[in-house]
């Protein structure tokens, strides 16, 4: 059976505009899915799907690297660093768990692994001179979860950009 707003897309590129606050517009071959409002400066933002879906994503801690995804104010998951890696992150999501793990060395990629850690999608930069991503999907995801992943990965490659 297959679940609302569960994606089996090959690509999703998702292009971003502006610079303190954001759009990024998430596009697939069979057209728009939505588009995911950012505020940089508070790092938090709302997502709104063509098909009515409305998710809102927020740091919850303002030294650590924590985060929550929430739906019309009732908490679905949340995000935390993982403790074997420090760059990993361990997300849950409506009671499922999920790992973020960085790419191969040297790559921006990363990786969105189910709780057995298959791989579920791919994440990398969209280019040099592009901001936004290119997601690989290698197994069918939920939207929000796709959504809840981009956003922490954009925040790391925030993160690691500074840090440069």
């Amino acid at each position: 059976m297959e679940k609302k707003n569960e994606l089996k897309a090959d690509f999703i590129e998702v292009t971003v505009k502006g610079s303190l606050k954001t759009e990024h517009d998430f596009q697939s071959a069979d057209g728009r899915l939505g588009l995911l409002k950012m505020n940089g400066l508070i790092t938090e933002g709302t997502f709104q799907g063509v098909d009515g879906l409305s998710i809102h994503f927020k740091k919850t801690s303002l030294l650590k690297a924590q985060y929550e995804l929430d739906q019309e104010g009732v908490k679905l998951g949340s995000a935390k660093p993982a403790k074997a890696l420090r760059k990993a992150l361990s997300l849950e999501l409506e009671g499922k768990s999920f790992s973020l793990v960085p790419g191969k060395l040297l790559t921006r990629t990363w990786n969105l692994l189910n709780s057995e850690g298959s791989p579920i999608c791919e994440l990398k930069p969209r280019g040099v001179l592009k901001r936004g991503a290119v997601i690989q999907i290698l197994s069918p995801v939920e939207l929000k979860l796709l959504v809840f992943a981009y956003c922490l990965v954009t925040k790391r490659w925030q993160e690691e950009s500074s840090a440069s």
